[in-house]
């Protein structure tokens, strides 16, 4: 799947006019989220205004940290934010293969992760 200057600009202006309601599903402010996904405040603002456009690579950040937070992925999909092309596009599928939503991971290798998780939790002395 190849996305075109113009299809990812539509994503860009799509996205930024629900930023605001994904901020506040995280509860978090704009110097918060604009830390999270390397966006200044102020660029993030202006982004959300309509005073300047989202970048390719901001949008990336942004969907980052949303796909790895339950709700707002929900809200995602829920609302359908970024169309399946744009899946397609990340998980390098065909235009005709239906992209994959929810990925699964094997679970040993989800159990081998948890383990690591607890060790940081509770390290021993």
């Amino acid at each position: 799947m190849i996305l075109t200057q113009k299809e990812k600009e539509e994503m860009c202006v799509c996205l930024a006019k629900k930023l605001p309601e994904i901020r506040r599903l995280l509860h978090m402010s704009q110097k918060e989220f604009g830390a999270r996904c390397g966006i200044s405040s102020n660029r993030l603002s202006a982004i959300e205004n309509g005073h300047h456009t989202m970048t390719w690579s901001q949008l990336c950040a942004v969907v980052l940290i949303c796909m790895v937070n339950r709700q707002t992925k929900e809200f995602f999909y829920a609302n359908k934010i970024l169309n399946p092309s744009f899946l397609q596009y990340l998980q390098r599928k065909d235009e005709n293969i239906p992209p994959e939503l929810n990925i699964m991971v094997n679970p040993a290798i989800t159990m081998s992760y948890e383990e690591v998780i607890t060790l940081d939790q509770n390290p021993i002395e």
